[in-house]
């Protein structure tokens, strides 16, 4: 599975939106848009709102959005209590002990790898296309999925997220699947 970004604008000017996107690829950040179509977000969106796949080659993987979100990777998380499921499997006591005592080092680890990101390259990015688009609103999605943006149906929630310029911490507990409205004027 992979990341990938949605951004949800009121405009149908790719080119414009396109345009302020090249002007921001002094980072090696560089990103397009594209118009997609996803069923699950349509219902989300006002009339006059269009939905674009912010590109990133081949994804955004690793990217800022939701990473201080934490987020389980415990496989038997499911199970309430990995213990058991170890014993399941034919594991001694001790070795049960010994994968639990490293389970929970691991968790109080830094991440292995930095976002490619930050807060500051995202509020740069919707800022600039709000200005040289002159909206008001931005929409932002990140999530996780098989395909392509528009190829698998996303069961999202709309939140409205506060100004873009105090954007910072919102930025970086993003939930997944859940489209996010700034305010970008002022």
């Amino acid at each position: 599975m992979c990341t990938f970004v949605t951004l949800i604008a009121e405009t149908q000017d790719l080119d414009g939106l396109n345009a302020a996107l090249a002007s921001l690829d002094a980072r090696g950040q560089k990103r397009r848009a594209e118009k997609i179509v996803t069923p699950g977000l349509r219902p989300l969106l006002r009339a006059q709102e269009t939905e674009y796949w912010l590109v990133r080659t081949p994804c955004d993987c690793g990217t800022f959005l939701g990473h201080a979100a934490g987020g389980d990777d415990d496989r038997s998380a499911g199970t309430g209590n990995p213990a058991a499921s170890y014993r399941r499997k034919g594991w001694s006591q001790a070795r049960i002990g010994r994968a639990i005592a490293h389970r929970q080092t691991a968790r109080g680890r830094p991440p292995r790898r930095k976002p490619n990101e930050d807060a500051a390259y995202w509020i740069a990015l919707l800022g600039t296309v709000a200005a040289r688009l002159r909206l008001n609103r931005l929409g932002l999605m990140h999530y996780a999925c098989r395909t392509p943006p528009g190829a698998e149906p996303v069961a999202a929630t709309r939140l409205h997220a506060g100004t873009l310029a105090t954007a910072g911490d919102t930025l970086a507990v993003m939930d997944a699947g859940v489209l996010y409205g700034f305010d970008c004027a002022g």
